[in-house]
């Protein structure tokens, strides 16, 4: 396998070394806003039809990069793959988004709750891994990643997307005993699964704690928090003699950044609430910055794009440690061509900062 790889700027601005430019990629780069995906998924016959076999989670891993210059790949899954394995029977209706078939309604299915079988139930996307990273040969370094303890519980407990997550929340403050047992056999499966990615090849990884935002300072810093930090403990931070560096994204979570950034991460993910030049005041010496452009400025005209650029990369200022991306995953409406004015920008207007 290549271990030298042709462009490695993302990695080295990960772990705030020298680079020329700033790099970027983009959550949900690979999606149903580029027209060859939709292709691959038709043939694939669905989403999960589409992940769950490593030739075509492979073939749209690598869509984005044919088609932009970006400066990392990120694994094509899922987050809901890790409460699939653990028996809760996932499925997407159409136009709804992910359902389970088992939530987790009583006490005695929550006792129930055993970690996932890495090896066996997922093996399918560390198969993918092992074949995106190959595929890649060495061009660009690959991202896995999972979802936050947190964040799964929510879609565990709830059966699947929710407005107000009263289900979860309700459960978490009658009974916190059981929501730390979901949460703790939820956080050994993160563990198990994303050390089983970098064994498989991937290069960097990212705990996206999605809901993380919806809960209060208290909740956030006893349900969500302690948990990806144990995760981040657990993670596998060397392999062939590299680094590994872990990025943590909590959408809503600007209020605690510096909570997220005393947690041992490499990196701070942050959505386009937060100005990345304040983030910086307050954490930059930690850890590196990842993001912020609203996705929705990619509705916009070029010219308008590239001034938006400029100003998170202002925001930013001079040196690295900044990994350019949006503040959450781009929109399925987003125009192609929009999407490369975005990473021609990035990569022209940030090379006076370096």
């Amino acid at each position: 396998m290549n271990f030298k790889l042709k462009n490695d700027t993302f990695l080295r601005a990960l772990l705030r070394q020298p680079t020329e430019y700033t790099p970027l990629w983009m959550m949900r780069q690979a999606g149903r806003y580029l027209p060859e995906y939709r292709a691959t998924r038709k043939e694939a016959g669905s989403f999960l039809g589409l992940c769950k076999n490593p030739n075509y989670a492979t073939e749209v891993t690598l869509q984005p990069l044919e088609r932009f210059p970006l400066d990392a790949a990120i694994l094509f899954s899922d987050i809901l793959t890790i409460p699939d394995a653990m028996g809760l029977g996932l499925y997407f209706s159409e136009g709804e988004g992910p359902k389970f078939e088992r939530p987790l309604r009583s006490a005695a299915e929550i006792l129930a709750l055993r970690p996932a079988d890495t090896d066996k139930d997922l093996r399918y996307v560390t198969d993918a891994v092992s074949q995106i990273r190959k595929a890649l040969d060495g061009s660009v370094p690959l991202i896995g990643f999972s979802g936050s303890p947190f964040t799964l519980s929510c879609y565990m407990v709830e059966g699947g997307g929710s407005d107000d997550y009263a289900k979860v929340k309700t459960l978490m403050y009658n009974e916190p005993k059981l929501m730390h047992h979901i949460l703790e056999v939820t956080t050994q499966s993160v563990i198990n699964y994303l050390n089983a990615q970098i064994e498989a090849g991937a290069q960097a990884v990212m705990i996206f704690d999605s809901w993380g935002g919806v809960l209060s300072h208290a909740a956030f810093h006893e349900f969500s928090l302690p948990y990806t930090q144990r995760i981040v403990d657990g993670l596998i931070k060397e392999k062939d003699g590299v680094r590994i560096p872990s990025i943590v994204f909590t959408k809503g979570g600007g209020l605690w950044i510096e909570s997220i950034a005393n947690i041992g991460c490499d990196a701070v993910g942050l959505d386009w609430t937060m100005d990345i030049g304040i983030a910086r005041q307050k954490v930059g010496h930690k850890v590196a910055l990842q993001g912020n452009l609203d996705p929705v400025v990619l509705f916009a005209s070029p010219d308008a794009i590239r001034n938006e650029v400029e100003k998170v990369l202002g925001s930013y200022g001079y040196g690295s440690g900044h990994v350019f991306n949006l503040g959450h995953g781009i929109s399925q409406h987003t125009n192609p061509e929009h999407a490369a004015a975005l990473v021609q920008a990035v990569h022209e207007l940030s090379r006076k900062y370096h």
